[in-house]
C-alpha cells in the first residue's frame, strides 16, 4: 500500500498526525509505504515525519515537489501551495503504478485496504463526489454532471502514465493562464471527465457534506449521486474524515464545533504535538451569516438565494 502526503511546513503538524491515524489503523498490513511531497520543508520537520514512520517501522519517502513538477507553471494558488498539484505528477515516481493521495486535512479511522484493492481498470483515479460547482460552467463541463474533490484519491499511476495525465493537466493549466478555476481540482475534473471512478462518501467525509446531511439529507442526495442511505450510512460511518473548514472549523483552530473533532484529538496525543493548543482563528463572518442562512432556511431555499445574489454581482 502506497499513500502519499504533499505539503509544506504550514501543515507538518496535520500531516504527522494523519499518518499517525494511518498508522494505527494498518498494523496487520505488511507493506505501507509513505511518501512525502515536500515543498520549503525544513530539515527537522523532515526528521520529525521520519521518526513518525520509524516507529511504526514504516518507510517514508522524501521527494521535493520541484523534483516532479518541474514542469508545471502557476500564477496562483490563492490561499493554497503548489503541492496542491502533486497528485498530477505521481506517473514520474519510480516503481508506484498505484498510490492513495491525503490532504494533510484528513485522519484516517478505518481501514484502506478495501479502497487499495479497488478495481480501477479504465480510470485514472477513485474519487467522492461533493457539491455541484457553479465553476463546471466556466470548465466546459456538461451541467447537472458529477463534480469531485481531489483531496483524497486514489489514484491509478500506470494509466495516468500510460495516458499522459501531467501533459492534459498542464495545457488545462495554460489555457486558463496559470489559474484554473478551483485549481488542481477544476484542472482535474476537466482531463479525467468520464474517467474517474466514483467510490463510497465513507472515503472523504467533507465537513460541507457532513453539514448538509445534518440539515436534510434529502435535499443532499438530490444534488449528489448518492443515495440518501449510501449518505446517512457514510456520514456515521467514515473511513476517511476531511476536516475542510466549511461551517464547523478545523480542530486545531477555535472555535470547532466539528462532529468528529475529537478523532483528530485522538492522534494528536499519539504525536509530537500532543501539547499544542489550539489556535484562536474563528471562522469568517460571511461564513457564519451564510450558516445561519442555512439553518433558518433550509439549504434548498439558501442556495437558490446564493444563486441569484450571484447572478446580479
Amino acid at each position: 500500500m502506497n499513500i502519499a502526503y504533499s505539503c509544506n511546513d504550514y501543515y507538518i503538524p496535520q500531516t504527522g498526525i494523519s499518518i499517525i491515524s494511518v498508522c494505527e489503523n494498518h498494523k496487520d498490513v505488511e507493506d505501507l509505504t509513505f511518501y512525502f511531497i515536500a515543498k520549503d520543508v525544513a530539515a527537522d520537520n523532515i526528521q520529525t515525519l521520519r521518526e513518525i514512520c520509524g516507529k511504526y517501522d514504516r518507510a517514508i519517502i522524501v521527494i521535493p515537489f520541484e523534483d516532479i513538477a518541474f514542469d508545471l507553471n502557476i500564477s496562483s494558488v490563492g490561499r493554497h501551495i503548489e503541492t496542491i498539484y502533486s497528485k498530477v505528477f505521481f506517473s514520474r515516481i519510480e516503481n508506484v503504478d498505484k498510490m492513495i493521495y491525503l490532504d494533510s486535512d484528513t485522519v484516517v479511522v478505518g481501514s484502506l485496504k478495501e479502497l487499495w484493492n479497488e478495481d480501477l481498470e479504465g480510470f485514472y483515479m477513485g474519487v467522492v463526489e461533493t457539491n455541484p460547482t457553479k465553476l463546471s460552467k466556466e470548465l466546459g463541463l456538461p451541467k447537472g454532471d458529477r463534480f469531485f474533490n481531489d483531496g483524497m484519491a486514489i489514484v491509478n499511476v500506470d494509466y495516468c502514465r500510460k495516458n499522459d495525465l501531467i501533459r492534459q493537466v498542464i495545457q488545462v493549466v495554460e489555457e486558463f493562464h496559470g489559474d484554473p478555476p478551483t485549481l488542481s481540482e477544476g484542472a482535474l475534473n476537466k482531463v479525467c471527465y468520464n474517467k474517474v471512478k466514483y467510490i463510497s462518501l465513507r472515503y472523504n467525509l467533507m465537513a460541507g457534506l457532513l453539514f448538509m446531511r445534518n440539515l436534510n439529507a434529502d435535499y443532499l442526495a438530490s444534488v449528489l449521486h448518492y443515495s440518501k442511505e449510501e449518505i446517512e450510512y457514510s456520514c456515521d460511518n467514515p473511513i476517511v474524515i476531511h476536516y475542510l473548514s466549511a461551517f464547523y472549523n478545523r480542530p486545531w483552530l477555535i472555535p470547532c464545533t466539528h462532529p468528529y473533532k475529537d478523532e483528530y484529538f485522538k492522534y494528536q496525543a499519539l504525536s509530537p504535538w500532543k501539547d499544542t493548543e489550539p489556535k484562536y482563528q474563528p471562522l469568517p463572518k460571511r461564513i457564519i451569516m451564510i450558516k445561519k442562512c442555512y439553518e433558518l432556511l433550509g439549504p434548498r431555499l439558501t442556495n437558490a438565494f446564493r444563486k441569484v445574489i450571484g447572478a446580479t454581482n
